[in-house]
């Protein structure tokens, strides 16, 4: 495309903008342009940084709402809509064909409403096209260059974005970015996509950003290869169930999938099928060379951890593969768990669950002593193996398991401490976390690093101030 065919791509997708922004309004839909015209204006790079779409971010409960109004004015989705999807695809026919992706959330991103709220509350008016739209304020968008550059695709624009974004916001809007990473539950990839480039990787280290011990994070973020990020993906996940059915997924996508990324599965049920053999040739064919590099990205991981360590930087921790505490049981395990332990034990295993996904939204973001979980059902005390039970199925870490048996612990008024420890330093830094009391092997070689008792609130007849998540 050239030069004048982009400008006048942009001006067209500026004044699409424009329009729908107004509609939304009207409809009592707020909405906020992410990326486009707003980053081009906050990096200074107006008339110079082209765009190939729109990205209109709108509050979760308005999604549907605001589906209807692009829908009445014409726009159409060349996907179903997926509720688990922090983004639709809508085009406008015509002779330039417009494209807006519809926005509940973005990538990395676990908080959406708080997202949400963040973004809306910083948002300031920008002219554009014979109006104006809301776009992120700095630290917003500084959060968003680093998420996209974290997730960059097989474009090189996300990254020089960010080395822009790098060059030209200062030191505390940086630092208000990574607290609004913290705050939206984007910690791990907001850290992730600024490591992805070498001034990014100085400022996450001046930053104190945790880094994950991830090599698919660390492959997506470098663009490496679909196969090697597949396998990657594939090894992180903590179960052959899932593993079997990730390989499913991949494997055989779907045929809206399938018609949305590949022209030739257009072309009937004949076009769909050679394309799903083609893909899969494909795939079969990269495999020698993904192997080797994955193994080049885990060895880069080793040794930019060891390096943290010997500067002193914090830790790298894991990342639990990404849904699986909304995995579910099968409805064999249900109904042996009913038989067995009736709907008391059903009721303690809801909880348990659900206290796990809440300690991975917060741990990321807060301290230890700013953690808050439910109170346990009240007929919990007698099912502490269906607490057990539920921490295994969910991949549960140290500290997830000792938080939810802590809390579990208080409601039955027992008091028992957390203790962190670490290994000694000729044995190599490893963490891990247990309740004092409760039988650990892997205690033994540790260190006592701190120890946290329960919060008051845990132990005390009123557990309603600590069902507060907020």
């Amino acid at each position: 495309m050239t030069t004048i065919a982009r400008s006048v791509r942009c001006l067209a997708l500026d004044a699409a903008a424009v329009t729908l922004c107004a509609a939304l309004a009207d409809q009592g839909v707020p909405a906020v342009v992410l990326k486009g015209p707003g980053l081009a204006h906050r990096l200074d790079l107006v008339g110079r940084r082209a765009y190939g779409d729109i990205d209109l971010l709108v509050a979760p409960a308005s999604f549907d709402r605001a589906q209807r109004v692009l829908a009445g004015l014409g726009w159409r989705s060349p996907l179903p809509d997926d509720p688990t999807a922090y983004e639709r695809p809508w085009r406008l026919p015509g002779p330039v064909v417009l494209t807006v992706d519809l926005h509940r959330g973005f990538h990395g991103v676990d908080d959406r409403e708080a997202f949400w709220a963040e973004v809306h509350a910083s948002a300031e008016p920008l002219p554009l096209s014979g109006g104006t739209v809301p776009v992120p304020g700095p630290a917003a968008t500084a959060l968003l260059v680093a998420l996209h550059a974290a997730v960059p695709g097989d474009s090189a624009k996300p990254r020089a974005d960010l080395e822009r974004a790098l060059a030209v916001f200062p030191d505390e809007t940086w630092r208000a970015a990574a607290d609004l990473a913290g705050r939206t539950g984007a910690a791990l990839l907001f850290a992730v996509g600024l490591r992805s480039v070498p001034a990014g990787a100085e400022r996450a280290a001046s930053l104190d950003l945790i880094r994950p011990a991830s090599a698919a994070l660390w492959l997506r973020a470098r663009q490496g290869s679909s196969v090697a990020l597949g396998l990657a993906q594939l090894g992180e996940l903590p179960t052959a169930r899932t593993r079997l059915g990730y390989l499913a997924r991949r494997l055989y996508p779907t045929a809206v999938e399938m018609r949305y990324t590949l022209p030739l599965a257009r072309r009937g049920w004949h076009g769909l099928l050679l394309a799903r053999v083609l893909r899969f040739g494909r795939h079969v064919a990269r495999v020698p060379g993904a192997v080797p590099e994955l193994r080049r990205a885990v060895r880069r991981l080793a040794e930019e951890a060891a390096a943290d360590r010997s500067a002193g930087r914090p830790p790298v921790v894991g990342v639990p593969p990404r849904g699986l505490d909304r995995r579910l049981p099968s409805p064999g395990a249900l109904v042996r768990l009913v038989r067995r332990d009736g709907l008391p034990g059903l009721g303690t295993a809801v909880w348990t669950a659900r206290a796990v996904r809440l300690l991975r939204r917060q741990l990321p973001r807060r301290s230890l002593d700013a953690v808050r979980l439910p109170a346990p059902p009240a007929a919990a005390g007698g099912h502490r193996h269906v607490v057990l039970g539920v921490l295994r199925r969910t991949g549960a870490n140290c500290i997830e398991r000792s938080l939810v048996l802590q809390r579990w612990y208080g409601s039955q008024r027992v008091a028992r401490t957390l203790v962190i420890g670490v290994t000694t330093p000729s044995e190599g830094f490893r963490a891990h976390a247990w309740l004092d009391g409760e039988t650990d092997a892997e205690r033994e070689s540790m260190v006592e690093l701190t120890r946290r008792p329960p919060p008051p609130e845990w132990l005390a007849g009123d557990d309603r101030a600590s069902s507060r998540i907020g």
